[in-house]
């Protein structure tokens, strides 16, 4: 293993600490512009006690509802609904954890309702997950620059400052997953210390936190099984099971591991008794998607850079990327120790062809989901961490190797800082499925203009609440379920109807007496005329 170098390191550190800083100001800088999506009005209808089917039941009657009424009885917490009416609506969904929802219903109820509240909690978690990077590559490299560099890469990461602006659940895994893979790693190194060998009570708590930050990764999202089997995999290789230290060791790490199952096990019950629901609410993973090698790049480029581009295989950016995320771990494998380059391996490789695998061999979609591969993107930045660090640590100063990876690197902040600045102004990103919400803040604006507006629509639950969080509160909304279209009532002067199908619309015209006109390309929003 390489000796870490000191020399010319103190303006570098000067420039991590104000990344650092820029990475926790950029996870709450217009937490609230961007849209709040389908996926998250999902989080806070469970929150609030609610499923998409009680309030198609409740709601999409046909009777008059204003936005702030909708958003006060589905979209936040209130009386009405109590803990077992939000556990039996995460339980509809038990692919989800429920760790996070229960943070978010929690943090309603003491701070507020409102989307930048709930984002916020999103956001403290990311910056948490911060302090955690540094633990895990202080662990898994013993050394004092390395983990400073990963620690201002995932700071600055747009991927990452993204999922910290979002009311889901992936910043608080995350989170989890460097929090059981440090911890892991700790008791492990407490097991060879020889200077002062560690009590057993020292050890006792070393492993029970690994087990219970098995429990919470778990609980944050199921995909930590893969992580845990990856640590299962890692202890397994590097712990000699031809000495006695090596099996207590292994030994340890595995009743540790089952102890974090064990706590799941209420959560585990949960989803066994609802298997069938889980597969109808995740067969969309199953349909097949083209082109995922070009998606796999794209997603492996977003951790550096994002500025919404496509998936073209003309693109330059994309290629430099791949390139330094194979040397990074072509480097790391070839200069870092046994048992840090073995870890990375595991962090990676396990999530990455758990997804990967059954998309090439059966077909889905599971490998293109960005958000399902955090546990890889993990293991790459701290590759990446581990090359600069020794790259530019060990060249002479000034030397034409040390200004090509003083390039390298300050090329990585700059993007990463910039994507994530444009990211903030623009309200729909990549990660807010442009297929539905890319017209939103646009209706907004028109609807939100209208005198006395009335929207009615038959769309999705999702789709037409992630629109209310648009509009005023004063806008009135008349949902229904079929083509018997309510009554309009008189006091409205601009009624909309958004979303409607063809057959919807003529049905609607004929029923109506009026015609509709165009209010937005697409079809996604038509207005009411009556007929002269």
């Amino acid at each position: 293993m390489m000796k870490h170098p000191t020399r010319h390191w103190s303006h570098w550190q000067r420039l991590l600490v104000g990344l650092l800083v820029l990475g926790v100001f950029l996870r709450f800088f217009n937490i609230d512009y961007q849209v709040y999506w389908y996926d998250e009005t999902m989080t806070s209808l469970r929150i609030s006690g609610h499923t998409e089917e009680k309030l198609m039941r409740e709601v999409y009657t046909g009777e008059p509802i204003t936005v702030g009424e909708l958003h006060r009885q589905y979209q936040y917490p209130n009386p009405t609904e109590d803990w077992q009416a939000v556990f039996d609506a995460l339980a509809q969904h038990s692919e989800h954890s429920p760790l996070y929802y229960v943070l978010a219903r929690w943090w309603h109820q003491i701070f507020g309702n409102s989307v930048a509240i709930l984002r916020t909690l999103s956001a403290l978690l990311g910056v948490l997950v911060l302090p955690g990077v540094y633990w895990l590559g202080r662990e898994l490299f013993a050394q004092k620059t390395v983990p400073w560099v990963a620690t201002a890469l995932v700071a600055i990461s747009p991927f990452h400052v993204l999922y910290a602006k979002e009311a889901r659940e992936y910043s608080l895994w995350t989170l989890t997953i460097v929090l059981a893979s440090a911890a892991l790693l700790r008791a492990l190194r407490l097991h060879r210390t020889t200077d002062s060998p560690p009590s057993r009570p020292k050890l006792g708590l070393a492993w029970g936190l690994y087990a219970v930050t098995v429990a919470l990764a778990l609980y944050a999202h199921p995909f930590s099984g893969l992580v845990v089997l990856g640590h299962g995999i890692f202890v397994v290789v590097t712990e000699s099971p031809l000495k006695w230290q090596g099996w207590r060791r292994i030994g340890l790490a595995f009743v540790a591991a089952v102890t974090g199952l064990v706590l799941f096990l209420p959560w585990m019950l949960v989803m066994v008794e609802n298997f069938s629901t889980i597969a109808q609410n995740t067969i969309s993973t199953s349909i097949p998607r083209p082109n995922l090698h070009l998606i796999w790049g794209l997603n492996l480029s977003r951790i550096f850079f994002d500025v919404n581009q496509g998936t073209s295989p003309l693109n330059p950016i994309l290629y430099l990327l791949i390139a330094l995320t194979v040397y990074a771990i072509y480097y790391v494998c070839r200069h870092a120790s046994t048992r840090s380059w073995i870890f990375l391996i595991t962090l990676m490789g396990v999530t990455g062809l758990a997804l990967i695998v059954p998309d090439v061999v059966a077909g889905g979609r599971r490998s293109s989901i960005t958000r399902y591969g955090i546990p890889s993107y993990l293991g790459i930045q701290l590759a990446v961490s581990y090359l600069l660090t020794f790259k530019v640590t060990q060249a002479k100063k000034y030397s034409r190797l040390y200004r090509r990876w003083r390039t390298i690197g300050l090329a990585l902040a700059f993007v990463g800082v910039v994507s994530s600045l444009v990211a903030a102004f623009v309200p729909v990103w990549w990660h807010k499925s442009y297929a539905k919400s890319r017209h939103h803040p646009e209706l907004a604006e028109i609807i939100n203009g209208g005198d006395r507006p009335l929207v009615l629509s038959n769309d999705t639950v999702g789709m037409v609440v992630s629109l209310t969080h648009c509009l005023r509160d004063g806008v009135t909304l008349q949902l229904f379920g079929d083509q018997n279209f309510p009554q309009i009532p008189a006091r409205y002067q601009d009624v909309f109807v958004y979303r409607f199908s063809e057959e919807d619309r003529a049905a609607f015209e004929e029923q109506t007496n009026s015609e509709l006109v165009e209010a937005f390309e697409d079809g996604w929003l038509w207005e009411q005329r009556s007929r002269s």
